[in-house]
């Protein structure tokens, strides 16, 4: 059985509708979709050790995952897919989903950081398999390639941000078609679609659908920088049309989706294929204050897709809560090979078949230039803690009061008692797990620090 992961940056679970994403709404009425997803993390950094490794972002000192060659536990979805024998490719265009943070391993092929050169990206490969990465010469070869990398873009007269999805899927069914006529090679394929991320700034003809005219690239980006970096001097209407705005780019990433699926059937490979589509996180769009994804864990920003394709199952729609951590295990699940021991997750088939409740717990955590002390705990039946360092705590009855307006505070709630002390042990816990463990890249490297300014977090 073949595997197609999808996940798309920043795309919040209610827009899985009609309205907005009407092509992915049909997908998952034909699958089986978790209605309760929730995101280890806030953003790119602090979910993708839990999607590709079933690990929580604040077990590990530092960004991504560590080394292949660095020992310890950490093993990855590719890395355990191709010890079973699975052929392996990514393709990605966020930097901190990329192999500059280790998350190369276990793949055959990874496409990352926004390479439209074969030859820059194979000597990045090259580079990141053959160097020390922790070596000065690695350092400043990874330094250069960013810069030559943006160079190329430039030269190549991309017009948007981020390399598009459609792209991506020309690049995935390539090395599909390749697969075609090997002798029992299954493989997996993870796409990682950009699209949703600011800045939003979609083709005009998906605009056209929200707006009346649409915006030029340079306003989306004005837009995107106010949104993000000077939310209080947003008006009424620019809120208006940064939301116009995001739907516009998730409407264009529900074409592309429904795109690659329909291409997979059209190769007759799709009844061979389990499909998984989901989300690194969510997005605000005026919510709280905000725009982007803020070091938060409203949930807007933490409740995503979870949508699971499987040629054998009926659809379904399952209600019990998920995390990101179950991913892995889920994918390994749905086509037999055992998970690795230490993945912190559990496989979501379980709930499907009703062989357990749903996943009590769900944890959130960001970073240690916070020390780790914005994070949350939310449990199956609604009830959620939030811990935003020296803004403090909310507690809320998210199904009872969803827009988590500081009025709904709970805090006096007997429920607290039991969320702070499962949140106490959860960040001991992975205190005592960060202690002398592999590391990842170092937050204060120079090269985080311009993948930030990249992706538009910093000014």
């Amino acid at each position: 059985m073949n595997v197609a992961l999808v996940t798309v940056d920043s795309l919040r679970a209610d827009r899985i509708a009609s309205r907005v994403m009407p092509e992915t709404r049909a997908f998952a009425d034909d699958a089986v979709e978790f209605t309760e997803a929730v995101a280890n993390g806030p953003s790119t950094p602090a979910s993708f050790p839990a999607i590709h490794a079933s690990r929580y972002f604040a077990s590990i000192d530092g960004l991504g995952i560590p080394p292949a060659d660095a020992g310890g536990p950490i093993r990855t979805l590719a890395e355990v897919l191709s010890d079973a024998g699975y052929a392996t490719a990514g393709y990605t265009d966020n930097q901190f989903a990329s192999g500059a943070y280790h998350f190369d391993r276990g793949f055959d092929v990874l496409h990352d950081a926004s390479s439209d050169g074969a030859n820059v990206n194979e000597v990045k490969q090259f580079v990141q398999r053959n160097l020390d990465k922790d070596g000065a010469v690695f350092r400043t070869i990874e330094r250069v390639y960013t810069r030559v990398d943006a160079l190329f873009a430039t030269a190549g007269g991309r017009e948007f941000e981020h390399e598009r999805a459609d792209s991506l899927n020309e690049r995935a069914l390539e090395f599909v078609d390749a697969r075609d006529g090997e002798d029992d090679e299954d493989w997996f394929a993870w796409l990682h679609y950009m699209d949703a991320h600011h800045p939003y700034e979609a083709p005009a003809e998906y605009q056209r659908r929200f707006l009346d005219d649409p915006r030029s690239v340079g306003e989306c980006r004005r837009l995107s920088r106010k949104g993000t970096h000077h939310p209080e001097e947003v008006t009424d209407e620019e809120w208006e049309t940064i939301r116009c705005l995001y739907d516009a780019e998730c409407a264009y990433v529900d074409d592309q989706f429904r795109a690659f699926v329909d291409a997979l059937e059209d190769r007759g490979v799709l009844d061979d294929t389990v499909v998984v589509f989901t989300a690194d996180h969510g997005e605000l769009v005026g919510e709280h204050g905000h725009a982007g994804h803020p070091p938060e864990f409203w949930e807007g920003v933490v409740r995503v897709p979870f949508i699971v394709h499987h040629p054998e199952r009926s659809a379904a729609t399952v209600d019990g809560q998920i995390r990101l951590v179950d991913t892995a295990p889920t994918l390994a699940d749905v086509v037999g090979v055992d998970a690795h021991d230490d993945w912190e997750g559990a496989s979501a088939l379980e709930l499907i078949d009703g062989d357990v409740d749903a996943r009590e717990w769900a944890f959130g955590d960001v970073g240690r230039s916070v020390d780790y002390g914005r994070c949350c705990a939310r449990r199956a039946d609604g009830w959620k803690l939030l811990r935003h360092a020296d803004d403090g705590e909310l507690c809320f009855d998210v199904r009872a009061t969803p827009d988590e307006r500081p009025e709904d505070d709970r805090s006096d709630a007997p429920e607290y008692d039991a969320l702070a002390a499962a949140l106490d042990d959860h960040q001991d816990r992975m205190r005592r797990m960060r202690e002398g463990a592999e590391r990842g890249v170092d937050e204060t490297d120079e090269m985080v620090t311009e993948h930030l300014e990249d992706l538009g977090y910093l000014e």
